[in-house]
């Protein structure tokens, strides 16, 4: 940062224009946080008395950040003239300054600069500094002055900025103003990359139109998923959620499992009754998820159907994620007493994340299970399964097993 700060200032002093553009250029790319860093680290180094003659831009932008209020304040007066995001990002870090006269003048510029670029460079700081005092409040009233019908365009392009906390913001104020449409709602909950932005859109089409549950049900966000299942009509069918039941997210697994849990109806017969009808042409993906699924919700007495999907040679061969994920259930749902011998026999699994959740299920009863079968694992090339064979043979050593004469 010292380097930098030096860098600046003396691309201001000298005469070069090429080397005062790249400077500017630079502090445009410049992410918000080097903005609040050059702000504060500005105050503890020496620096040389910028003039503030003409209307060189870089010049005013560090005059903005020097120790003296006096000049900050005149920087800001100038500033308050000069328009573009980079004089906006330097008006918005003066908004939170110790010396009142120089805050007030930069809250009064600022808040009358609503070009969408100017908004957008005014926001991504404001939202930083709002947890300062003297920021209290001017992110909310530059929210205000943006819903203004004549600057909806600002809030239009804060929406789609590539900052996330200022396009979370610029889509919440969308979202109060009405700004979207329904089929902006459905491409935001859908697309946007942000989670936030989605979870919000997705709300809101709920609320307008629930029907579109359906369609939500297919977005990559879990929390849109769970919200689209929680969105369901209550009479929803059983078969229309098994999608859900068996989804990867864990919420919205537990959010179709409530759905049913609230109409009397016990998911784990669902879970049941579809891995029973599991085949080779099961997609891999649903017959992993209703393996665990059913760990979350079943019996001991579920074990025997879990291990029909442990195949991993034919007659019935099943994919790794399918195996892996039924260990992980029967690891869960096994009663003591017989968790080595369901489990032990897993091991010699060739896929290793199947292996390495075998090791992984018979830490409990570390004491119980055969040297010889910690051994497989630790004779295993793949490195995440020995380090697996290797902690259970800690906790069989713990709780007294003897460690085999190696030599």
């Amino acid at each position: 940062m010292e380097r930098l700060l030096a860098e600046l200032r003396a691309a201001a002093q000298r005469n070069a224009a090429y080397d005062r553009e790249a400077a500017l250029d630079a502090l445009l790319d410049a992410p918000p946080e080097l903005w609040l860093q050059l702000d504060r680290f500005a105050r503890r180094t020496e620096q040389q008395r910028l003039e503030l003659h003409g209307g060189d831009l870089l010049g005013l932008l560090l005059a903005s950040l020097d120790r003296d209020g006096r000049l900050r304040q005149a920087a800001v007066e100038r500033l308050a003239g000069t328009g573009g995001p980079l004089a906006v990002s330097a008006l918005a870090l003066r908004t939170a300054d110790w010396v009142t006269p120089v805050r007030e003048r930069a809250v009064a510029a600022l808040t009358r600069r609503t070009a969408p670029d100017e908004a957008a460079a005014a926001v991504r700081l404001l939202i930083r500094l709002r947890d300062r005092h003297r920021s209290g409040g001017l992110i909310e009233a530059y929210g205000r002055v943006l819903a203004e019908p004549e600057r909806r365009r600002a809030v239009r392009a804060l929406a789609a900025d590539e900052d996330p906390p200022t396009r979370r913001f610029g889509v919440g104020l969308a979202l109060e103003l009405g700004e979207y449409v329904r089929g902006d709602l459905l491409r935001t909950a859908l697309r946007d990359p942000d989670q936030a932005c989605r979870r919000l859109c997705a709300q809101r089409l709920l609320e307008l139109d629930p029907e579109q549950a359906g369609r939500l049900l297919g977005s990559r966000s879990a929390v849109v998923r769970e919200l689209a299942v929680a969105a369901l009509p209550d009479d929803v069918p059983a078969a229309r959620l098994v999608g859900p039941l068996a989804d990867r997210a864990r919420i919205v697994r537990a959010q179709a499992r409530w759905r049913l849990y609230s109409r009397g109806e016990p998911p784990v017969d669902v879970y049941r009754k579809q891995l029973a009808k599991c085949g080779p042409s099961t997609p891999a993906r649903l017959a992993a998820g209703l393996a665990t699924g059913l760990g979350e919700c079943g019996e001991a007495s579920d074990v025997a159907l879990l291990r029909r999907l442990t195949a991993p040679a034919p007659p019935v061969a099943w994919p790794p994620l399918v195996r892996r994920s039924a260990v992980h259930a029967i690891g869960r749902l096994v009663r003591a007493a017989d968790r080595v011998t369901v489990l032990a026999p897993l091991a010699l699994d060739p896929d290793p994340a199947v292996a390495r959740e075998v090791f992984e299920a018979l830490l409990p009863v570390a004491g119980s299970v055969p040297l010889e079968t910690i051994w497989l694992g630790r004779a295993r090339s793949e490195s995440s399964v020995r380090r697996a064979a290797d902690r259970l043979l800690r906790a069989a050593k713990s709780a007294g097993h003897e460690r085999p004469d190696t030599a």
